[in-house]
């Protein structure tokens, strides 16, 4: 019997491999077990919900506070050498410069910067990565020998600290990583341990791993987007009727969807909510519509955060995620999770957000988008909507032509109007996206995903 050892600590993983057809794939295999080494605090839900003679699932050793990976995660990032980068440096800086400390700020500025332009030299970013492989690291070494991998998973290369990796590579094990998502290559890692093969989902990442990275590029595989397999196939979409009502709404009214899109922007997205039902409220929106507000998953509405934003700006508020346990990451994407963002996509009408992943996947759905580029009240540059299409990875969407990026808000309500009247205004820029982002639309990204393992575990 062959062993897959794979490590997570993010429901993300969940989503993209746990309810894909590549977990299933794996599972069904005879001669193969699957050990994953996961949060604590959620063993006992995963032993439940994925359970299998041959899935076990270990406490997963609590690494990212230790100095080392610390110290080493702040000069990885600070050294990528990308526009978005450069960017975040610059924000972090105006946003506490003018707080107690501002000496330290500024030096942690300094040294950013110095690592930013260090980045762009191919020899600083092998240093980095050859010290932190020479580093000594046991973490791992008791899994090792109670399992005896075959196979190492790295499924969040942004996320996940290359312990593990370092361990299966000193004991000559086989390696597979994976890149998350389409910004982690930008913003969130340089690839700090290289895996034997590295699994992205398009070929632009690819493209990005070879560049950021210098991965060889012989060795990246595109799979496409396992979790996006589901809406491809349209499958657990409810009628819409049913799903409006399931969330207090009205069915005879237009769904406008606003999406939370993360920390860096909540001061805005609120102001924005606020605005758009203002409008509906005084009929500047011309459709009959309703306000549905979708919660980040890594920022979920508390209950009484929900009761809060019912009452203060009348919109539409459901929990978005399901949750495990007490800890701040006890946010969890259930099955019901995974339902209701497919249904939210699916019979929104409209979807407006500041930056976010819910542009690409609205855009599989065909479904007008807006993204807000001015803020509610006057603001700095750095704090400002302004700022977030320069990121890299929202410059490349940008000139897909599928978005109507807004900068007033009498170009929000038009744009709105727009979107509810005639859906199909920029549909081929949204076409664009799907493919762009997506590259395969057949469904099968999982299958694919997991032939890929099953060959890289096969040949071991």
């Amino acid at each position: 019997m062959k062993t897959i050892l794979i490590k997570f600590d993010n429901s993300f993983f969940v989503r993209n491999f746990l309810r894909t057809d590549a977990f299933r794939m794996l599972a069904e295999v005879e001669d193969t077990r699957i050990v994953f080494l996961a949060p604590a605090e959620k063993i006992t839900h995963y032993r439940r919900e994925f359970s299998s003679p041959r899935v076990f699932f270990e406490t997963l050793p609590e690494t990212k506070h230790f100095l080392s990976e610390r110290f080493f995660k702040f000069i990885e990032t600070a050294s990528i050498h990308s526009h978005t980068v450069s960017m975040m440096h610059r924000t972090e800086y105006a946003r506490t410069a003018g707080q107690k400390l501002w000496i330290r700020r500024a030096v942690l500025y300094a040294i950013r910067r110095g690592l930013w332009r260090l980045g762009r030299y191919r020899l600083w970013r092998a240093c980095i990565r050859r010290v932190y492989f020479l580093l000594p690291s046991r973490t791992f070494s008791c899994f090792f020998d109670a399992y005896q991998p075959d196979l190492v998973f790295s499924p969040s290369m942004a996320y996940t600290d290359g312990r593990m990796l370092k361990e299966a590579r000193h004991r000559g094990v086989k390696t597979i990583g994976m890149v998350l998502s389409w910004d982690n290559l930008y913003s969130k890692t340089m690839l700090r341990v290289f895996s034997d093969i590295l699994v992205v989902h398009t070929d632009e990442v690819r493209d990005q791993a070879v560049k950021l990275g210098d991965y060889p590029r012989e060795r990246v595989v595109v799979s496409g987007i396992p979790q996006y397999d589901c809406y491809f196939r349209r499958t657990d979409i409810i009628p819409r009727e049913q799903f409006i009502q399931s969330i207090g709404g009205d069915p005879r009214k237009k769904l406008i969807v606003y999406a939370v899109s993360g920390k860096a922007g909540l001061h805005i997205d609120y102001a924005i909510v606020k605005l758009l039902q203002e409008a509906i409220r005084r009929g500047e929106i011309k459709t009959p519509a309703q306000l549905l507000l979708r919660a980040h998953p890594r920022y979920d509405f508390s209950p009484v955060k929900i009761k809060q934003m019912r009452e203060e700006y009348g919109c539409l508020v459901q929990p978005a995620m399901g949750h495990v346990g007490e800890s701040r990451d006890n946010w969890e994407f259930d099955a019901e999770a995974v339902s209701f963002l497919a249904n939210t996509l699916a019979h929104a009408d409209v979807v407006v957000a500041l930056y976010t992943t819910f542009f690409i996947e609205a855009a599989l759905f065909n479904k007008p988008l807006i993204a807000v580029g001015f803020d509610a009240e006057e603001m700095d540059y750095w704090n400002s909507a302004r700022h977030f299409f320069e990121w890299d990875h929202l410059r490349e969407l940008d000139r897909l032509g599928g978005i109507w990026r807004v900068e007033s808000r009498e170009e929000l309500i038009r744009a709105v109007n727009t979107g509810l009247e005639n859906p199909k205004h920029l549909e081929e820029g949204r076409r664009r996206i799907t493919l762009h982002q997506s590259q395969f639309t057949d469904g099968k990204s999982g299958e694919r995903l997991g032939r890929i393992i099953l060959a890289v575990l096969s040949s071991s």
